[in-house]
């Protein structure tokens, strides 16, 4: 089978630009996933502090909560008992 230099060329040329499409595209999208890791990790810190100053606000809350029941339960004084002693 004769194929002329001009088809060699041809097939060639387009074998080529077939590879280097191909590995421009791999190249695009590790980059890309690259970056979303990187956005996903930042995201998951920030996250992370979030939530550890949530727990931290709940925890001083709760705190001074109790410090108000105790509060009103000194000014309120003891609770009357049911059954009066002789």
């Amino acid at each position: 089978m004769y194929m002329s230099t001009d088809t060699l060329a041809l097939i060639g040329s387009g074998l080529g630009g077939l590879l280097t499409l191909g590995i421009a595209m791999f190249a695009g999208f590790a980059w890309v996933i690259r970056r979303i890791d990187t956005v996903e990790q930042k995201l998951g810190a920030r996250i992370d502090r979030v939530e550890q100053n949530q727990a931290e606000f709940r925890t001083s809350v709760e705190h001074e909560f109790t410090e108000v029941k105790v509060a009103i339960a000194r000014i309120e004084g003891p609770r009357p008992r049911l059954i009066l002693e002789r």
